[in-house]
């Protein structure tokens, strides 16, 4: 005989797909004709982009290109001047299953890349990139409940969980233009960069509305017969409502936006002859929306008329979970061996990682920040290079053991000459946490009354039963096969442990066996 057990679901995260993929990048690329030869190579770098990611059954494709971007001295006129070619690529990704609700989660970090000049206007380039796909879907956390009043007593634990409510992925383009009036004529781009950072997040019936903060920093030439280089930072303000069903005033919300790629044009066709620049940015906005849920795990039973079996499993769940945010003020010093600056041209953060470990309950974040520095030494050459620089932050908070995410990004960065080869590094990090705490209980799954086991006897009996403190009225009850609330009941007891050592009579069925 199996008892009827009621199944109850707590809804959770599950990654479907987490993998990586190295792309290799192998290329011989030949100079076009407007630009001029080669003197030195500055720097090569990899820039892969995402224009596609398509999930279809049970298949995630992804479609890209690997951009790689030359910064070099000319051979006529020492200017720094800039080339960009990019190179399709394709993957393809197994999925164990063919979800309708998920985030997907395409990002792409840049290896290495090794450039060789083959001639003035030759280059030959070897290096490699890694994608890195994530598909994250509602999967249910079954567990069992018994809400039948007849011989089967069931003894519940009540956890306080957190359930995944919402879930959703948006993809989405971005148009910003720029305008240069006030501003030096742009003749060439060098090089750029584009970042985005959410600022705000709220939740209202089934939508969220995104709020967030887009950076561009841009080197470009201003004279394209004598040179001249400028820098410029514009910041942005970007705003979108996306749709996720299950979003409430009331959801935590663990939410990522990034860039896949974007594009940068120069419109010089203004009346002013100033120029606009147009940035094209193409995003993916990911977000799971969680609540807090009391649910009664089923921890314990018995009959009060028959030996029973009782099957047990693991139910492991988060609760608590929280989005944290935190601003830390590091400062490095970078020594420039065997190089004396004249002049910096410009210092920005290129990329950083930061991963998190948990001890007490308390976390400790260490990213490693890479900074790029463009430079003229006391020779009157262009320099480039670039750093890295490590940071480790605690940060105050505890009641936590697992750091789901955490991500960090540079809101600021300064430089201060110390002599003329060591520079001053100050970086306004802001690192994003999303945290939990796990909880695993044994659960009974399945109650089960073996086909040979003999109902208890139907002789009634006063049992005085002496109890002491500290005693569970569950495993007296457990005991004599008889119920809990009976005993509680029977003695004017309203609540278990025993206070004191105390004199129990228990009116039981079946004191024999």
């Amino acid at each position: 005989m199996e008892y009827n057990l009621s199944q109850k679901m707590l809804s959770t995260a599950h990654p479907l797909l987490d993998t990586v993929s190295e792309q290799p990048v192998d290329l011989e690329l030949t100079l076009p004709d407007y630009c001029p030869d080669i003197e030195r190579i500055l720097r090569c770098m990899l820039i892969p982009k995402v224009y596609l990611s398509n999930l279809s059954g049970d298949r995630l494709a992804v479609d890209g290109g690997a951009c790689v971007r030359i910064v070099y001295l000319d051979a006529e006129k020492g200017c720094p001047r800039s080339f960009e070619y990019t190179a399709p690529f394709s993957e393809s990704f197994a999925l164990k299953d063919s979800p309708e609700d998920c985030t997907v989660s395409v990002d792409t970090k840049a290896e290495y890349l090794n450039c060789r000049a083959l001639s003035p206007r030759k280059l030959s380039l070897h290096g490699a990139f890694s994608l890195y796909a994530r598909v994250t879907v509602k999967r249910p956390v079954p567990y069992r409940g018994y809400e039948e009043d007849d011989d089967l007593q069931v003894r519940c634990d009540t956890l306080a969980a957190s359930e995944l409510t919402g879930l959703c992925c948006d993809m989405f383009g971005v148009g910003e233009d720029i305008p240069m009036s006030g501003r030096p004529n742009v003749a060439a781009f060098i090089t750029h960069q584009a970042a985005v950072r959410i600022t705000e997040l709220k939740a209202i019936h089934g939508k969220i509305m995104l709020t967030a903060e887009g950076r561009l920093e841009l080197m470009y030439l201003t004279d394209p017969v004598n040179g001249g280089i400028e820098c410029m930072t514009h910041a942005f303000t970007l705003s979108r409502v996306v749709d996720c069903v299950g979003a409430d005033d009331d959801s935590v919300i663990d939410a990522s936006l990034s860039i896949m790629s974007y594009d940068l044009t120069l419109n010089d066709d203004a009346l002013d002859g100033s120029g606009v620049i147009a940035l094209d940015m193409k995003l993916c906005f990911n977000a799971l929306c969680w609540s807090e849920k009391e649910i009664s795990v089923m921890e314990d039973a018995f009959s009060t008329e028959r030996e029973i079996e009782l099957r047990r499993e693991p139910l492991s769940c988060r609760c608590g979970v929280r989005c944290l945010s935190f601003t830390d003020a590091a400062k490095a010093t970078v020594s420039l061996e065997g190089e004396s600056i004249s002049r910096v041209l410009s210092v920005r953060a290129e990329h950083i990682a930061v991963s998190a470990a948990v001890s007490g309950g308390a976390p400790l974040l260490s990213s490693k920040l890479t900074v790029s520095m463009v430079f003229v030494n006391t020779e009157g050459d262009t320099r480039w290079i670039d750093r890295d620089i490590e940071f480790n932050y605690n940060p105050s908070t505890e009641d936590f053991d697992s750091v789901d995410s955490v991500s960090a990004a540079v809101d600021s960065l300064s430089y201060r000459m110390v002599n003329e080869n060591t520079v001053e590094i100050r970086a306004g990090i802001i690192y994003h946490m999303t945290v939990s705490r796990r909880v695993s209980r044994p659960a009974v799954t399945a109650v089960t009354a073996p086909d040979e086991a003999e109902p208890y006897a139907e002789s009634d009996a006063l049992i005085l039963c002496f109890a002491d403190k500290g005693e569970q009225i569950w495993d007296i009850a457990k005991r004599y096969h008889t119920r809990p609330a009976d005993i509680l009941e029977e003695n004017e007891l309203e609540d278990e442990p025993l206070d004191d050592d105390t004199m129990l009579m228990i009116v039981t069925k079946g004191s024999g066996r």
